[in-house]
């Protein structure tokens, strides 16, 4: 087998329709080498088609799943990986006194301790080429919003990890980059299914139910930018040598200065005002 001498790079979570897919097209057209992992590879849609992508399976949850991919990549590229992008993730939204216990175990699953897992067993090629690892966070993890506790705290989680791993990889000579996703145009709400999900008969909050769910499947996100617009400017931001936070997508200028510029009490009112939380009335 040929070792593959194109710059490459692996990104989890690249089904069709996603941010992952259109940063694979991204740095597939700066002629890297594109590992594109997904779950279901059935799922990957164009990306199979392209000469530069490569479809792996890949589900991050799943130990050995990641340890076969680790060894079939590190095989190709004589134990080498220049970029790691963790992009794989899931949301989403119910009341956190509504919220079940296991759903949410799977949604951190997926979240923090995959994005955890993977960067462990691609960590040593990483560490040979002095490359970049990529994490997807989002502004949900800056900028608290009701009805999605569960996911805010996982992308704080991947915010404060990713952080974390760049002051601890520095001296090793690889470079970390958070990305503070906000309103991009994807298939996560689809994929949530959350467009007829019922509040339990006990909620307190079967008042404001369609609002709740108009923010559950999307509806309140009205800045998408287009995906392969965030992509474009991630790979920017991976090849011209960032490190750290970098703020991408719909909105996310705002909220990078909004939630420290603006007074605690006062940005929380503006971000919830349309949202029922001040509709909600004690039985």
């Amino acid at each position: 087998m040929a070792t593959i001498t194109k710059k490459t790079v692996l990104i989890t979570g690249c089904s069709e329709g996603s941010l992952g897919a259109a940063l694979a097209l991204a740095f597939a057209k700066r002629d890297f080498h594109v590992f594109a992992t997904l779950r279901n590879p059935a799922k990957a849609g164009p990306l199979a088609s392209h000469p530069n992508i490569e479809i792996l399976s890949l589900e991050v949850t799943n130990a050995q799943s990641i340890s076969s991919c680790a060894a079939e990549v590190g095989k190709k590229t004589d134990g080498s990986l220049d970029i790691l992008v963790n992009n794989a993730g899931v949301m989403f939204a119910m009341p956190l006194l509504d919220t079940s216990i296991e759903e949410s175990k799977k949604l951190f699953d997926v979240n923090v301790w995959g994005m955890l897992a993977v960067t462990q067993a691609f960590a040593p090629m990483l560490v040979r080429s002095k490359g970049v690892i990529l994490n997807i966070a989002s502004i949900a993890g800056a900028v608290r919003m009701a009805w999605q506790g569960v996911y805010n705290s996982s992308k704080a989680c991947v915010r404060w990890f990713s952080e974390t791993l760049r002051i601890e990889m520095q001296g090793l000579d690889v470079r970390v980059i958070t990305a503070m996703i906000g309103e991009v145009e994807t298939k996560i709400y689809d994929n949530a299914g959350q467009t007829d999900r019922a509040l339990p008969t006990s909620s307190y909050y079967k008042s404001i139910k369609h609002l709740i769910f108009q923010q559950a499947s999307g509806e309140m996100q009205v800045e998408n930018e287009k995906a392969e617009v965030t992509a474009e400017s991630l790979v920017r931001d991976v090849l011209s040598g960032r490190d750290g936070h970098v703020w991408r997508g719909g909105v996310a200028g705002r909220a990078k200065y909004f939630h420290w510029m603006l007074p605690e009490r006062l940005f929380e009112w503006a971000l919830h005002v349309h949202r029922g939380v001040y509709q909600v009335r004690a039985p």
